[in-house]
């Protein structure tokens, strides 16, 4: 047996892993469950995510805080579990391993993850920025184009980022993702109704009604909420006021695409407003967003194919050609 080829795109909220002749073969909450006092890892992923349901003396711990802030530890034992999960109990052929990390981590912080990559088992561990990853997931030659922008909407935080020819030409990264969506919605039914959404509630919301543009025809849906006494509470909450709690926020991921626009060098803008704009991500799929961001930045946009997996699928699929990588020096043997 060969060393696998894995990619592994460790967000906020979910981990994607890509293994190289068989696809995408993880997708799952980026969550882990310890005992009370932190010593033992009780479940991670999907199982993490059923055992926190159940209450109980136990602490669920995310890898990645706010889309940037890691948790070494945590992600290395994330890493690790995975690891195994995916090679077995053979140990011979270890695993050539990369990970995404947003663009904003500093050289200590890419050494820190690269050695907890090493220690939980890889053979070789490497990184790459998520923009990039995205890119070469979404299927753009990235070597080859001559400008195109991607924006790769997580569930933490939005990376907009100009790529030419293998680089990044300009870059923004900030704190506006799909989490921030949902607590929006949530804090509107707060304030017009003195109501919490259940659990989960605000995602649904998003991802039946929510809209980046006004709704032609209004619609609503029946939510479950939690009233000031602890009483659940059946509530409708209408596509108006969902598009009307984002508005702010969607204007900010396109203040940013607007701006790294202007940071592209004048003789790449060209190229960059012909290619227009490429969305991936979990957030691409916001119903109205590949319309709005296009419109306001005044260039063809799509959505790239299966989103969600751009980054993880690129992520293993740069392990393949691994100039760009090592020419940055983000890798460990």
């Amino acid at each position: 047996m060969l060393s696998k080829k894995i990619g592994i795109d460790l967000g906020t909220s979910t981990v994607v892993v890509y293994v190289k002749g068989e696809g995408v073969v993880v997708n799952e909450p980026a969550l882990m469950v310890t005992d009370e006092k932190g010593g033992r890892v009780l479940a991670v992923g999907r199982a993490a995510s059923e055992l926190a349901g159940k209450g109980g003396k136990v602490r669920a711990i995310r890898p990645v805080r706010n889309g940037n802030g890691v948790d070494y530890g945590i992600a290395g034992a994330l890493v690790q579990h995975l690891i195994g999960r995916i090679i077995g109990r053979q140990r011979i052929f270890r695993p050539d391993v990369m990970l995404s990390v947003t663009p904003m981590v500093t050289g200590v912080e890419r050494r820190a993850v690269l050695e907890a990559t090493m220690q939980a088992g890889a053979k070789t561990a490497y990184l790459i920025d998520k923009p990039m990853a995205a890119a070469i997931g979404a299927r753009i030659s990235v070597a080859t184009t001559d400008g195109v922008i991607v924006i790769n909407l997580g569930a933490g935080s939005t990376d907009v980022a100009a790529i030419a020819h293998g680089e990044i030409l300009a870059l923004e990264s900030l704190p506006v993702g799909g989490d921030a969506l949902d607590a929006a919605i949530d804090e509107a039914v707060s304030s017009a109704r003195g109501l919490r959404l259940g659990g989960g509630e605000p995602e649904r919301i998003k991802r039946q009604i929510g809209s980046a543009n006004p709704p032609v025809a209004d619609t609503s849906i029946e939510v479950m909420a939690i009233d000031a006494q602890g009483q659940p509470a059946l509530t409708q909450v209408s596509a108006a006021e969902v598009a009307s709690a984002i508005e702010d926020l969607v204007d900010q991921i396109g203040a940013a695409v607007d701006r790294v626009f202007t940071q592209v060098p004048a003789e790449r803008r060209a190229a960059v407003r012909r290619n227009g704009l490429v969305l991936t991500g979990g957030g691409a799929q916001l119903n109205g967003l590949v319309e709005f961001l296009g419109g306001r930045a005044r260039m063809p946009a799509r959505i790239a194919r299966d989103p969600e997996a751009c980054v993880a699928v690129g992520t293993g699929m740069a392990l393949d050609n691994l100039q760009m990588i090592r020419r940055g020096q983000h890798y460990i043997t």
